[in-house]
C-alpha cells in the first residue's frame, strides 16, 4: 500500500512540475490551515516521520514531502525566471529558500527530534506550545506598544523590525543571547523553535511586500533622508527578504551608487552583496555569512579568499577572527553534530 502511494506520489509530482503551477494541499494538512493561515497545532500531520507510524501515516507524510518538493521547485523556477529578466543568465540558487508562505512554514517542522515515538513526541509539544505561545504572544504585544511613534517614513522603519527581531533571537533558544532562559529538553526545544520559524516566515513576507513598496514609491531610502538608523533597519528588512532574490538584487542595484554619497553604510551593503551572491554565484566575496562544519564555524564559500582581509577591510568590516568571536558571543558555540532522522 505504501508503495503503491509512493508512486501515485511521484507521478503527481511529474505532473506539478510539468504544468508550472502550485501542487495542491495534501489532505493531512488541510485540518491546520485556516482562511489561508497554517497552524502547526498539534504536529499530528507528522505522525508518518515516527518509526512507529501506521503505513496510511507514512502515506501521507510521503504525500506532504512530495508537495514539498514541488512547491520548492515551483518556486526556483519563479525565482530563476524573475533573475533572469533581469539579467542573469544562469542563477545558482544553490541556499534557495520557498518563496510560497504556507510551503515555508510547513518545511519548518521541528528538527532535529527523536523519531522513535510519536506518543513521546506529542510530550515534548504539550510542554513546548504554551512556551511558545507566551514568547509569541510577547513579540506581538512588543510590535503593538513600539509601533511608528510618528508618520514619517523613518519612524516607520525604526519600528518595523521589531518583532522579526525578536522572532530571530527566539531561535536561538537556550543559546548565545538567549541562554538565560529556560532551559527545554532538545524535543521540546525542537518544538518551540518550530513555532518561532512558522511565525517568522509570515512576518519576514510581510515586511518584505511593505518594503517593496515604499521603494516603488521612492527609490531606496537614503540615510540623508531617514537618517542612519532609519537606512539599517530598511537594509535589516532587505537583508531578511530571502524569500525574494529578485527583490533583494534590486534593492542591492539601487544601493551601490549610493555608496558614494554615504547613504548607504558600505558595510550594510557588504552583508546584503554577500547574501544576494551567494545566491546568484555560490559565492560571497566579504566573508559576512558563515555556517557550522564538525562543530566550527566558517565563511560559505569565498570569490577571493587571498585578499579577504583587504576585501573587508575596504568596506570597515573588522578582521574575520574578531567577526568569528562576535558570532560566537551572539550566537553560542557551533554544535558538534546534529542527530540523524
Amino acid at each position: 500500500m505504501v508503495l503503491f502511494g509512493m508512486r501515485s506520489v511521484c507521478l503527481l509530482l511529474l505532473s506539478w512540475l510539468l504544468v508550472g503551477t502550485a501542487p495542491p494541499l495534501p489532505d493531512a494538512l488541510k485540518p491546520y490551515v485556516h482562511e489561508g493561515r497554517f497552524d502547526p497545532g498539534d504536529y499530528g500531520w507528522m505522525r508518518g516521520r515516527f518509526e512507529d507510524a501506521r503505513p496510511a501515516d507514512k502515506e501521507a507524510t510521503a504525500a506532504i514531502s512530495a508537495w514539498l518538493d514541488a512547491c520548492f521547485m515551483t518556486d526556483m523556477a519563479e525565482t530563476r525566471a524573475e533573475l533572469r529578466a533581469m539579467g542573469i543568465a544562469d542563477p545558482k540558487l544553490e541556499r534557495g529558500a520557498f518563496r510560497d508562505l504556507l510551503c515555508a512554514q510547513v518545511a519548518s517542522a521541528p528538527y532535529p527530534i527523536d523519531l522513535h515515538s510519536f506518543s513521546k513526541f506529542e510530550q515534548a509539544v504539550s510542554t513546548g506550545r504554551p512556551v511558545a505561545e507566551s514568547y509569541l504572544a510577547a513579540t506581538r504585544a512588543a510590535e503593538q506598544a513600539g509601533g511608528a511613534k510618528g508618520p514619517s517614513l523613518r519612524d516607520a522603519l525604526l519600528a518595523r523590525p521589531l518583532r522579526e527581531q525578536m522572532l530571530r533571537l527566539g531561535l536561538g533558544w537556550g543559546e548565545g543571547d538567549m541562554q538565560n532562559v529556560p532551559p527545554l529538553p532538545s524535543d521540546t526545544r525542537a518544538v518551540v523553535v518550530s513555532r518561532f520559524a512558522v511565525a517568522l516566515a509570515e512576518t519576514d513576507r510581510s515586511n518584505t511586500q511593505w518594503l517593496k513598496k515604499i521603494i516603488a514609491d521612492r527609490g531606496w531610502p537614503k540615510a540623508s533622508e531617514i537618517g542612519q538608523d532609519g537606512a539599517r533597519e530598511a537594509w535589516l528588512l532587505v537583508q531578511h527578504a530571502d524569500a525574494d532574490p529578485a527583490f533583494q538584487l534590486k534593492a542591492l542595484r539601487l544601493m551601490q551608487p549610493l555608496l558614494a554619497t554615504g547613504d548607504v553604510s558600505k558595510r550594510n551593503y557588504a552583508y546584503l552583496h554577500d547574501r544576494v551572491m551567494l545566491k546568484l554565484i555560490g559565492k560571497q566575496r566579504y566573508a559576512t555569512q558563515v555556517t557550522c562544519e564538525n562543530g566550527k564555524r566558517i565563511p560559505l564559500p569565498l570569490e577571493d579568499p587571498e585578499h579577504l582581509d583587504r576585501l573587508r577591510a575596504e568596506v570597515g568590516l573588522e578582521p574575520l577572527p574578531t567577526y568569528m568571536d562576535q558570532i560566537r558571543e551572539s550566537a553560542g558555540e557551533c554544535p558538534r553534530s546534529v542527530p540523524a532522522d
